[in-house]
């Protein structure tokens, strides 16, 4: 366990400086000048003179190289710098937005959970009926609709025409239900059927048959037997989809103006505040590893095979 641990630990630093370097090389090959567009943002007259000093105060003056050490450096000690927009330090700003982010993709995790539960043990289970055909129809419509209108149409009806939950921002409870829903839906559905296919293909393995002729019930056989070993494969896409939602639920995050990262690096880029973005790559790219990390763990735990190797 600790090769494995240390392996990871070496394969998270090697992921923080790839994707920090390609960050900081496309940032840079960007169109446009950060000193105008924060001129531009705060009416000031984008002058020769005024973007020549803004430039010396945000060190874009300085040679790249010298640029990107530095850089290099803040990324692995955590120092990344302040943004250009609020002039407080990258790290705090994050850190701030963080807890949204969690509560958000937690959230869309325990949907997604419960969908695929559901869905997937009660189709498997009565795999010829009308229930079975309702989960395919479902598994369908949550694979092919886009988060964004399943946003907006959760919007209309639960928000504007019955006026049921609210629609934007963070508070209480009822702002998390239509966000959490359509993060967490249409992952839901479409696991749902990996479960339904992993279950029936392990209802007829020779464990199964032998369990039964040994007089076990068909729950316990269920739970014991096949449940758990169907649950290997959902189990790396529930670890997937969790670090999916905690880096990439931008669109959701700004559908629903949630205060979030997702929204907040979407203002970022539009000011190409450097800093900014830089930090949340590193962040994100940090909490990825990490979530996989969490689950390989897990896998160990459930698959003996993998402990043993």
């Amino acid at each position: 366990m600790i090769r494995f641990c240390l392996e990871r630990f070496a394969q998270l630093v090697m992921v923080i400086f790839f994707v920090s370097t390609l960050t900081f090389l496309l940032l840079r090959a960007a169109p446009g000048d950060p000193a105008y567009l924060l001129l531009a943002a705060h009416d000031v007259p984008p002058s020769e003179e005024a973007l020549v000093a803004l430039r010396e105060e945000l060190g874009l003056t300085e040679n790249v190289w010298k640029q990107y050490g530095q850089w290099i450096t803040d990324a692995f000690t955590g120092q990344w710098g302040t943004s250009y927009v609020s002039k407080k330090p990258v790290a705090e700003e994050l850190a701030g937005r963080i807890p949204a982010t969690f509560e958000l993709a937690a959230a869309g995790l325990i949907v997604m959970v419960m969908v695929t539960f559901a869905l997937g043990i009660s189709t498997s289970i009565y795999s010829k009926g009308w229930l079975n055909r309702i989960g395919k129809i479902m598994a369908l419509f949550g694979s092919s609709i886009p988060s964004f209108w399943l946003g907006f149409l959760l919007i209309y009806f639960f928000s504007v025409r019955y006026g049921w939950l609210p629609s934007m921002g963070r508070g209480t409870l009822q702002h998390l239900v239509l966000p959490a829903v359509t993060l967490g839906l249409g992952l839901g559905t479409v696991y749902a059927r990996v479960l339904r296919t992993s279950m029936l293909g392990i209802l007829n393995q020779q464990f199964v048959t032998a369990a039964k002729a040994r007089g076990f019930s068909g729950r316990r056989i269920l739970v014991f037997q096949v449940f758990k070993h169907a649950l290997l494969p959902i189990v790396t896409m529930l670890g997937t989809s969790f670090a999916f939602m905690l880096c990439g639920s931008i669109i959701v995050e700004s559908i629903f103006s949630w205060p979030g990262l997702g929204r907040y690096i979407v203002e970022a880029i539009h000011m190409r505040d450097y800093p900014v973005i830089q930090g949340y790559v590193i962040l994100t790219s940090f909490l990825f590893v990490f979530v996989h990390f969490a689950v390989d763990v897990i896998y160990a735990l459930f698959d003996p095979r993998l402990r043993v190797r």
